[in-house]
């Protein structure tokens, strides 16, 4: 399932044109593609990925872009990730308040993660930081997720809007991405990928 690039229908089940298939580069190394088209636009989407049966399996890029794409986090673990899913199905579904809610637990599953189950999500925070899991400076924007979670938990006169849920969402997202999809990729890295410390100015 993705958003079409072309219309903008979200989450959509596309139907496979074309599958896996690879092509072949000037260096003998190949590239793979799988062809997708819109069920309501029938426009057409090019996914270039890894080989198939490589795991894990990896998009790496597409055209046109999926505008969800820019929401996508890399090596989440299943716990986190089906939170992160439900905050984004319920954003797309305009209901901000249970996104909140979504995202205040995916913190607190990212937290138990790293096996900080404090009682209290504001110290699972503050051990993330205290072992430089998290820099201290990016403490603020998770306080605001942690906020507008309880405000949307508890039923009283002020909702959570639509854009407020929205922005806590994009902090969730770089959350994640710093906590996960960072050290994810680097341990991908073979070992001649990891380039050399650079000598010192004055070597």
């Amino acid at each position: 399932m993705r958003t079409c690039g072309h219309c903008g229908l979200k989450r959509a089940h596309m139907r496979t044109l074309l599958a896996a298939t690879p092509a072949g580069t000037a260096r003998s190394t190949q590239r793979h593609y799988t062809v997708l088209a819109c069920p309501d636009c029938a426009g057409v989407t090019v996914v270039e990925h890894n080989a198939t049966g490589a795991n894990p399996s990896r998009e790496i890029r597409s055209w046109p872009d999926s505008l969800e794409r820019e929401l996508d986090v890399a090596h989440l673990p299943t716990d986190v990730a089906d939170y992160y899913a439900d905050a984004k199905r319920c954003l797309d579904a305009d209901i901000p308040d249970a996104a909140a809610v979504q995202l205040r637990r995916t913190l607190e599953a990212a937290a138990a993660h790293y096996g900080h189950t404090e009682r209290v999500l504001m110290q699972r925070i503050e051990a993330l930081i205290a072992e430089g899991l998290v820099t201290k400076s990016f403490a603020p924007a998770l306080h605001i997720v942690r906020v507008i979670g309880n405000q949307g938990a508890h039923a009283s006169d002020e909702r959570v809007g639509q854009e407020t849920a929205e922005r806590a969402l994009r902090f969730t997202t770089q959350f994640l991405r710093n906590l996960f999809e960072v050290p994810g990729e680097l341990a991908l890295m073979g070992p001649g990928e990891t380039p050399e410390e650079p000598a010192p100015l004055d070597a």
